[in-house]
C-alpha cells in the first residue's frame, strides 16, 4: 500500500470515530513501568488554593481529587521511582507549605501489586464496539469470524 492510502484510511477511521487520536498509555493506568504508586488521603488545613495549584503542576501526581472523607479533603495518586524519592518529595512540600498539611494516610503499591491493562485487547474491543454501533450488531455478527 502507498502512504497516501494508509493516511486516507486512518483519516476515515478518525472521522467515523472508530479510532481516536493517538494517546500515550502505560500498562498501569496511573503510573509508568517500574514506579511505585502512592495512594494518599491528605488533610489540607491552610493555603488550599496554593497547595492545589502546586499539586496540579507536579509531575509526580497522576491524579488529584477533592474529597470529604473523615478529616481528609484531598485524594492523590503519585508515582515515584523509590520510597526515598517519595520521602524527599514529601519533605519539600512540608517546607513549602508549613503547617498546611495535617493528617496524611499513605498506601504504597509496588509495580507487582498493581494490575496491568492489556492495551491491545482494550483497543480492539473499543474498535469492535464502535463498528457494531456504526454498522449494526446483526451485520457485524454475520461478517465477523466466530470468537474463540
Amino acid at each position: 500500500m502507498h502512504r497516501k492510502t494508509i493516511e486516507r484510511r486512518i483519516a476515515s477511521l478518525l472521522e467515523a470515530k472508530v479510532v481516536g487520536p493517538p494517546v500515550c498509555r502505560f500498562p498501569h493506568l496511573f503510573v509508568a513501568p517500574n514506579q511505585i504508586l502512592v495512594y494518599y488521603l491528605v488533610e489540607i488545613k491552610h493555603a488550599k488554593g496554593k497547595f492545589f495549584q502546586a499539586i496540579i503542576q507536579d509531575p509526580h501526581i497522576s491524579m488529584a481529587v477533592e474529597v470529604s472523607t473523615r478529616r481528609y479533603n484531598l485524594l492523590l495518586l503519585g508515582a515515584f521511582f523509590s520510597v526515598e524519592e517519595h520521602f524527599e518529595w514529601e519533605e519539600r512540600y512540608d517546607a513549602r507549605f508549613p503547617e498546611s498539611i495535617g493528617a496524611m494516610k499513605k498506601i504504597y503499591l509496588s509495580p507487582k501489586m498493581s494490575v496491568s491493562i492489556d492495551q491491545q485487547k482494550v483497543s480492539l474491543s473499543i474498535i469492535r464496539n464502535r463498528k457494531e454501533v456504526l454498522y449494526g450488531r446483526e451485520l457485524m455478527q454475520t461478517v465477523a469470524p466466530p470468537s474463540r
